[in-house]
């Protein structure tokens, strides 16, 4: 679930209502965890206004499921087929365990960083292209 924050020009500006499932706040669980250790972070999005929405309507935030896919597989698969591909490496050089440790940790690093990169590099083509909202009652 999305609020809408304002309205300008045919777009808008949604953020999260909530965090995670409901179960959270009752018992806690590993993803509140999670976003206890690392922060409360402020998350907003721009994406255009086709259901002539006003600030404070709350919506909801529909993706693509191939889109969905390519972004798990992108922050999930590269980073660790990275790891995989350095190891191997460092393996076919002969280095020894200590040196096949760093390998694995510098791939999934690189594979990390890249992924990222692509992210940030496609983060309004995603949001403008993909990004439906829909009302809800």
């Amino acid at each position: 679930m999305v609020q809408v924050v304002e309205t300008d020009a045919g777009y808008m500006v949604i953020k999260p209502v909530e965090e995670g499932c409901h179960s959270c706040s009752s018992q806690g669980c590993g993803v509140s965890n999670l976003s206890r250790l690392f922060g409360k972070r402020d998350y907003s999005l721009k994406v255009e206004n086709t259901g002539n929405f006003q600030p404070g309507d709350t919506a909801e935030l529909l993706l693509d499921e191939s889109v969905f896919m390519r972004a798990v597989s992108l922050q999930y698969v590269l980073p660790l087929l990275s790891m995989i591909a350095c190891v191997t490496l460092a393996t076919w050089l002969s280095a020894e365990l200590l040196m096949q440790s760093v390998a694995a940790i510098v791939g999934l690093w690189l594979g990390i960083a890249v992924a990222r990169h692509w992210i940030k590099l496609s983060e309004n083509q995603v949001a403008s292209e993909h990004l439906r909202v829909r009302r809800v009652p």
